[in-house]
């Protein structure tokens, strides 16, 4: 038997239990509702978009006949963006993040630590710009946006007092709080549920398919054992003429 008749064979046999499949892909879709419903955290989210853009230094703002004074904004800009992955990283260390939550507490009187900041913020720059978003995502909406809020003080301040203060940063897009969870995505998940309901339910059907070692033909019988087949006996249906006084009558 060859690779195309196996493959035949093993979608002969996925068609033929569809039913299966269908059953283990509801089952898939409540599972994955259900977890949804019970188990998922709803999570509230504050954004803030920052503007980085280099400006001169004292020492070429002092000298009027250095070659900096010349400098186009476009390559100012230039520099901003070549520089933005440093500060991100900057702003994912333990001591900046430390900073953060020290303010927040002195602020509101919580106890937060660096990791509760950190695991907290998502900094993505936005492609071929100087712009960079951070979004603050916890399961509280009120610490969502004073950790965001607090951001907007606390990278200028981070950027001013780093390489110099040649790149710094304005917010473009101050935090709001956050007036509603995220979404559960339950379509998603459902949508999850249902696949990896119908690809267990295939992984079964072959591997059970594969490992019954039954003789259910006499095609199969002469392709396992390469020897012809003389006959085979055919199935009779006996249908007994009995009538059930007769045979009660027999027992006696």
């Amino acid at each position: 038997m060859n690779l195309d008749e196996n493959i035949q064979k093993i979608i002969a046999v996925i068609l033929k239990k569809w039913k299966l499949i269908v059953i283990f892909a509801l089952i898939g879709a409540i599972a994955a509702a259900f977890y949804t419903a019970n188990f998922t955290t709803l999570t509230y989210s504050s954004s803030v978009e920052f503007l980085a853009y280099s400006q001169d230094s004292k020492q070429e703002l002092s000298d009027s006949t250095t070659a900096a004074q010349t400098v186009s904004n476009t390559s100012k800009m230039n520099y901003a963006i070549k520089m933005l992955s440093t500060y991100i990283e900057l702003f994912k260390t333990n001591e900046f993040n430390q900073n953060v939550a020290n303010e927040i507490n002195e602020n509101y009187n919580t106890s937060y630590s660096a990791s509760t900041i950190k695991n907290a913020i998502k900094i993505t720059p936005i492609e071929e710009t100087a712009m960079f978003k951070i979004v603050v995502t916890t399961t509280n909406a009120d610490l969502s946006y004073q950790i965001a809020h607090q951001l907007e003080t606390s990278i200028p301040e981070k950027m001013a007092n780093t390489n110099n203060g040649i790149v710094c940063a304005s917010v473009e897009d101050a935090a709001l709080k956050s007036t509603s969870s995220e979404s559960l995505g339950y379509p998603k998940k459902v949508a999850f549920g249902i696949l990896a309901g119908a690809l267990l339910a295939v992984v079964y059907i072959i591997l059970r398919d594969l490992l019954d070692i039954r003789i259910k033909s006499s095609d199969e019988l002469s392709a396992r054992y390469n020897i012809p087949v003389l006959g085979t006996i055919p199935e009779f249906e006996i249908k007994s003429n009995i009538k059930p006084s007769d045979k009660a009558r027999e027992e006696m």
